[in-house]
């Protein structure tokens, strides 16, 4: 597979794995005088760089989220992104904290944008499910690039599609050619999982005659070229027919009728023409009178053309002319139509119609204007209608999903779930990271006034409820010398190792529990200790183990995994008792 190379990329593959692990500083919770059980609890919009936020969010979150929405600098030259990742390469160095030029005046505009996704994205995968789903904007200026590296860091595998997305903005100006269009990269995160990964949407713009919306597919089976070249079928008596009474004569055919049909392999116009065969009805053609009655084929009628889904159509007759379900696991049925050709009908219980070019979906003009009613400025909101859509495709089917958006802006994925929760009784839950210092009172101000309601008058908007807790990027959890730091607490010391450990959140233990204030968590299996003291030196020794309350047990588990700063017991007498011992702070997993 083709690769892309840039100027910092040896540097920055791994960079990921050089983020320093930051607690997350809680600063307040917001509750919404709404009630509305739809939207209530477990959202968090964080205030921080986002590549030290992922990297923050991995011990809790690591293959847990059902949904990502990214909208990223596009890197148009106008946008003033600075580049402020600290990578240890003397050429990058020179970049920090540096406004990134137009296109001619900036040299490296590209490649500085590449060493900021890269390591982004390689979280981002982390946090994604087996069925997970990411979509990311862009346009003309960076849309290659992101491809490329996108493959690289999911898998080609994986891409599910490019969505274009028609912007309907404004096209009065005077370039030569009007772009109103951007994309939307869609990846899975395992192909494996990919029918688990889509919801059964239908595009807002299908006809509305169309099946899709009745819950079933409807096709006529005739076929008429080499491909399916023409055969003849019996239509048993009894065979199904959506009108009431029909009465279709045998057409007089010869033997030079079968001998050029057979041997083009269809019924051309010409043969058509001769034996007088009706354009819009005359396939298949009758060898027998077909006469329907009371909805059913009266007697046998031979017919001869070529057909689609020949194989289901002779199991459906000889299945009683019952549905049969097909290799998608739904059900098809066979039936004669007015113009006495025969179709199928496959019952689509949940029909499905994505298109890869989205419209109507609102406008960056629209929505900016609605911000404006809400008391707030942001130069370019992305639309709710267009997020609520892509939220749709990927957690239609999965009500308690959780979404994240690490380039939150103006909080338009936020509001897209709220309101998707009140329209479906869904529990969605949405995870926002905003660097910039509107983080406060624009992206988390815009979730206040959606939650709680705004406007007045006919312009009123209720509120759809909900709450959220608001954080701040706080400091590293481990110093430059990798000691612990102390400074941050030791619940927050606790809470990260025992993510480490994968201990599941019911089984966690605050250090007020009857076991011992060392114990992180329990379950029939296992007990986990972490024996840490900031003012003297641990060791797992006789002396400990002595302290444990194990009586408070139902049931003493058969492995023991305990942290200290050393281990003074001998191997055999670990091994007969299932301990595990780990070296604060070396053996803590580093994220």
């Amino acid at each position: 597979m083709p690769t892309l190379s840039w100027l910092g990329k040896k540097k920055i593959v791994n960079h990921h794995l050089d983020v320093p692990f930051h607690v997350l500083d809680r600063k307040y919770k917001f509750e919404s005088t709404v009630e509305n059980e739809n939207n209530s609890s477990g959202n968090r919009i964080i205030h921080g760089d986002n590549l030290a936020v992922l990297k923050s969010l991995l011990p809790e979150f690591e293959g847990k989220v059902d949904c990502i929405y990214i909208d990223p600098p596009y890197n148009t030259g106008n946008e003033k992104w600075v580049y402020n990742d600290n990578v240890n390469d003397p050429r990058i160095k020179k970049w920090l904290n540096t406004v990134v030029g137009k296109e001619g005046d900036d040299l490296s505009r590209h490649d500085k944008w590449l060493c900021m996704m890269y390591p982004r994205l390689k979280l981002l995968k982390k946090l994604l499910a087996k069925d997970g789903v990411i979509f990311i904007s862009i346009d003309d200026n960076e849309l290659l690039n992101l491809k490329f590296i996108c493959d690289e860091i999911f898998g080609a595998k994986n891409f599910i599609a490019n969505l274009i997305w028609n912007t309907e903005g404004n096209t009065d100006n005077q370039f030569e050619i009007k772009v109103n269009h951007e994309y939307v990269l869609m990846y899975v995160a395992d192909s494996n999982y990919k029918s688990d990964a889509i919801g059964n949407v239908i595009d807002p713009n299908t006809r509305e005659d169309s099946n899709l919306w009745k819950g079933f597919a409807d096709n006529n089976i005739n076929k008429n070229n080499p491909a399916n070249p023409p055969a003849i079928f019996l239509i048993p008596k009894g065979f199904p027919a959506v009108v009431d009474t029909l009465e279709y004569k045998a057409k007089k055919l010869d033997d030079a009728f079968f001998e050029i049909t057979s041997f083009e392999k269809k019924i051309s116009d010409s043969v058509k023409m001769k034996y007088d065969i009706e354009k819009s009805s005359g396939l298949p053609v009758k060898i027998d009178d077909l006469i329907i009655k009371d909805g059913k084929v009266v007697k046998d009628c031979k017919v001869y053309g070529g057909f689609a889904n020949r194989k289901k159509l002779d199991l459906f007759v000889k299945n009683d002319f019952k549905p049969i379900m097909d290799d998608s696991g739904e059900l098809i049925e066979f039936y004669i139509n007015a113009n006495a050709a025969i179709r199928y009908r496959k019952i689509v219980e949940q029909p499905s119609n994505i298109l890869s070019v989205l419209r109507g979906f609102g406008t960056t003009e629209r929505m900016r204007g609605e911000l404006k009613r809400m008391g707030l400025e942001f130069t370019y909101p992305k639309p709710i209608e267009f997020i609520s859509y892509l939220l749709q495709i990927a957690t239609q089917h999965k009500k308690n999903a959780l979404i994240l958006d690490s380039f939150a802006g103006s909080a338009t994925t936020a509001h897209a779930v709220l309101k998707l929760n009140n329209e479906d009784s869904g529990n969605r839950r949405f995870i926002l990271s905003e660097m910039m210092d509107y983080a406060e009172t624009i992206t988390a101000e815009r979730v206040r006034r959606v939650m709680n309601g705004y406007g007045e008058g006919k312009t009123k908007n209720e509120g759809l409820g909900g709450s959220f807790e608001y954080f701040e990027l706080g400091e590293p959890l481990f110093l430059e010398n990798d000691l612990l730091n102390e400074s941050v607490g030791i619940e927050r010391i606790r809470q990260y190792v025992s993510y480490s450990e994968r201990i599941p959140l019911e089984q966690q233990l605050t250090i007020e529990n009857n076991i011992s204030p060392s114990a992180l968590g329990v379950n029939e299996q296992t007990l986990w200790l972490f024996n840490y003291d900031e003012n003297a030196v641990t060791s797992l020794d006789l002396d400990f183990l002595g302290s444990l309350n194990l009586q408070e047990l139902k049931q003493r588990p058969n492995q023991y995994v305990i942290y200290a700063d050393k281990c003074v017991l001998e191997t055999k007498f670990m091994q007969d008792h299932g301990i595990t011992f780990k070296r604060i702070p070396r053996d803590i997993l580093r994220f």
